[in-house]
């Protein structure tokens, strides 16, 4: 294939395998105008700094513009500098947990950049923390600190840093369908007490921070891509979190323990459109897969993921899921997600009835407790 039937996006792709060591050379020369896209493009996918340490490998003269490459290492300085922070405050808010009688684990995030060869090139979001405990005795809590926190079914918000956005987490996650809830509810249960005590340094912390399992990771991970599917959509950050995950290896057993409980939810095809994203964008090998890769459906989701942007920031399509009004939400949400049911039938089927469920609970939550 030569360079002008490359597409834009097939050279990103590229320079992404590049940047993460998947191909040892980057056979393509961009013009400025195309560097400028693709910059874009890294930073709506928030992979500003992953991509950065591929072109610091480059030679001079296939290197970005001037201009755009001291833009680019100023950017890679403040995702540095904010990992540091991020790192910094989700060890003391654990320490807090702690020191209240409360066990905790760190969430995805900076406890998931500790599989990537530079944590602190990983763009940081904010900080998940799952504690141990009783929802109530949580949100009691958590009010001492935010009395105005407003609870939904998995997590409240912890308002208490101005550097950085803490939910603190019921569950880890949830689905939609009753039964398969149920079903992911009994594998977080059976991984908790090997999560809990699972402690790790995070980069200039010297307070032990409990993190995830590999095992736990495995399906929250994809259960955390699967979600945001079904909110505001999925970026390629998240889907090169399980890159990393994957990469670390697993054996035959801990592969089909991971594949059975995602079958139990009903994910066969969403791993199997994962699997088939890992290869065609990061290179990742067959050995390091869940299952066998899906094109139809890891098409379909590559195109949602090009589309959507981090958390579906960039989609025109999404225009109304904001809405002030509950109503509009609900309809936007629902008409929006109506286009995976001939993949995903469960989940979108049975939206409907969670969320009107949940706003139930929620009302019920706010008056009684």
């Amino acid at each position: 294939m030569t360079e002008k039937e490359y597409d834009i996006t097939d050279i990103f792709f590229a320079l992404i395998r590049f940047s993460i060591g998947s191909d040892a050379e980057f056979i393509h020369s961009p013009t400025n105008e195309e560097w400028y896209i693709l910059f874009d493009i890294a930073k709506r996918q928030t992979l500003l700094g992953v991509v950065f340490a591929g072109i610091e490998r480059l030679p001079k003269e296939l290197r970005p513009p001037k201009e755009l490459l001291m833009q680019w290492v100023v950017l890679c300085d403040r995702i540095k500098k904010r990992n540091r922070k991020m790192n910094a405050v989700a060890a003391r808010v654990a320490r807090q947990f702690k020191e209240d009688g409360f066990d905790s684990v760190l969430l995805k995030g900076q406890a998931v950049a500790l599989y990537y060869p530079d944590p602190l090139l990983r763009t940081p979001g904010d900080i998940d923390i799952w504690v141990r405990g009783s929802r109530s005795s949580i949100i009691r809590y958590v009010r001492r600190y935010a009395d105005d926190c407003s609870p939904v079914y998995h997590h409240v918000d912890f308002n208490v840093s101005d550097d950085a956005e803490i939910e603190v987490h019921f569950t880890p996650s949830w689905m939609n369908s009753t039964v398969t809830n149920s079903i992911l509810q009994r594998f977080f249960k059976g991984c908790a007490n090997e999560s809990f005590t699972n402690f790790v340094t995070l980069d200039e912390s010297e307070s032990p921070i409990a993190v995830g399992t590999k095992a736990f990771n495995r399906v929250y991970l994809m259960v955390h891509i699967y979600r945001h599917l079904f909110s505001e959509g999925v970026g390629l950050r998240q889907l090169l979190d399980y890159y990393w995950l994957s990469r670390q290896g697993c054996t035959d057993k801990e592969r089909e323990a991971a594949v059975h409980t995602l079958q139990e939810l009903g994910m066969s095809r969403f791993v199997g459109a994962v699997m088939y994203v890992l290869n065609k964008v990061f290179g990742m090998q067959r050995e390091f897969m869940l299952t066998a890769p899906l094109a139809h459906e890891g098409e379909f989701l590559l195109q949602e993921i090009m589309l959507s942007g981090n958390f579906g920031s960039h989609d025109h399509r999404n225009g109304k899921l904001n809405s002030r009004n509950a109503l509009v939400r609900f309809v936007s949400r629902t008409v929006r997600n109506w286009r995976f049911v001939k993949m995903y039938p469960s989940e979108v089927l049975w939206s409907p009835i969670f969320k009107m469920w949940h706003a139930v609970w929620r009302a019920w939550y706010s008056i009684f407790d």
